[in-house]
């Protein structure tokens, strides 16, 4: 049984296997699946004969991550159903914009995520979608492209500027569809912002999980040109996003501190993982805890158990998560000194320091060499 979140990936695949031949009116067997990270329709895809290109926004292992698809033209295009209707429609326009003439877009994903209503985001140039295949809760839906669709191609085309203020007035700021807290500054973030401790100018200060830039910026702001600002994140659409907001920034697409490694000016070990870059003077970050719709905190785990060896002595480890979490005990774990550095709602920040030898953590006394 395939995980939750890719049986409509696996329903895609069924009907990418089983369709005649002659479904797809397009003169080669070019294929482009976006947003997709499970394998089953690009082997589906394959072993009918297709040359599959695959594309996600977010890093994932054998897949191009830019903020924007590769230009084609292509045969046909399969999307995944994304998170957000606006992102369902930006990822549709991409399709219509890299298939050939006559050529096939498909859109699938599961009722949950709104398949069922999905054909209104095809655009025009688009046949009306038909429903090819209902199976497990989910939908495969197909359009054949018939004319350009209406949007010049390109992410600029889908560009949102809102104006947002941690506390040191207003500005306008750059968003993308999908990306997070799209037009907002989130309460979390902004009570990190607010709770960010004191660092020299010339300081180097990691952003782990930076989405479009606020703490980067903030802590810009607040210390001065000289302090070196790297901004860690998986979505590369975002990024695309903080590019333009945090100009100043380094910006380094990956989703643990082993995808900053390289970046740094003096690289350690992350004890026995791939080395990090550091030292860093401080570490922030306002972790994502979801994995698709179920909460992990796999991301946090790793973040809290990889900081010690980044950070330079006397750094810290600054986050925000909701105060139900059980970040203390993992901070403790790693940490000597675990303080409350911001209260809100029902959030809270935590800063760590003094970083545990590694055999303490671990539970074992640490053992000094004689």
């Amino acid at each position: 049984m395939p995980p939750r979140g890719e049986i409509a990936s696996v329903v895609a695949a069924r009907w990418a296997r089983s369709r005649p031949h002659g479904t797809v009116a397009a003169p080669d067997a070019t294929a482009l699946v976006l947003g997709d990270p499970a394998p089953h329709l690009p082997l589906a895809l394959e072993d009918r004969g297709h040359t599959v290109t695959r594309w996600h926004r977010v890093a994932c292992p054998g897949q191009l991550c830019t903020p924007w698809p590769p230009p084609g033209p292509f045969g046909e295009v399969w999307v995944r159903m994304p998170r957000s209707s606006l992102e369902a429609a930006m990822l549709l326009h991409a399709a219509a914009g890299r298939v050939r003439h006559v050529g096939h877009i498909h859109l699938y994903g599961a009722g949950t995520e709104g398949i069922r209503s999905a054909a209104r985001h095809f655009p025009a140039g688009a046949d009306e979608p038909r429903t090819a295949l209902i199976k497990a809760r989910c939908r495969v839906l197909t359009a054949a492209r018939t004319a350009p669709p209406p949007r010049p191609d390109g992410l600029d085309s889908w560009k949102h500027e809102a104006r947002v203020d941690w506390g040191s007035g207003g500005r306008a700021w750059t968003f993308y569809p999908g990306v997070f807290a799209y037009g907002r500054l989130d309460p979390a973030t902004a009570l990190l912002i607010a709770a960010l401790p004191d660092v020299p100018d010339g300081s180097r200060v990691l952003d782990f999980g930076a989405g479009t830039g606020p703490v980067g910026a903030a802590v810009i702001e607040r210390t001065g040109p000289r302090t070196e600002v790297h901004l860690l994140e998986p979505d590369a659409i975002s990024l695309a996003a903080a590019a333009v907001n945090v100009a100043e920034a380094t910006r380094i697409t990956g989703h643990g501190l082993a995808a900053i490694a390289g970046h740094g000016r003096a690289p350690i070990a992350g004890h026995g993982r791939a080395p990090v870059a550091g030292p860093y003077d401080l570490i922030v970050s306002n972790p994502p805890i979801h994995a698709g719709s179920a909460q992990s905190l796999r991301t946090v785990e790793g973040l809290v158990r990889g900081a010690p060896a980044a950070l330079a002595k006397g750094g810290s480890l600054v986050l925000v998560a909701q105060r139900r979490l059980p970040v203390p005990r993992l901070l403790e774990r790693a940490f000597r000194d675990v303080r409350t550095a911001g209260d809100q709602g029902q959030f809270r920040v935590w800063r760590a320091t003094g970083a545990r030898a590694l055999s303490a953590r671990r539970g074992r006394p640490s053992r000094r060499r004689r």
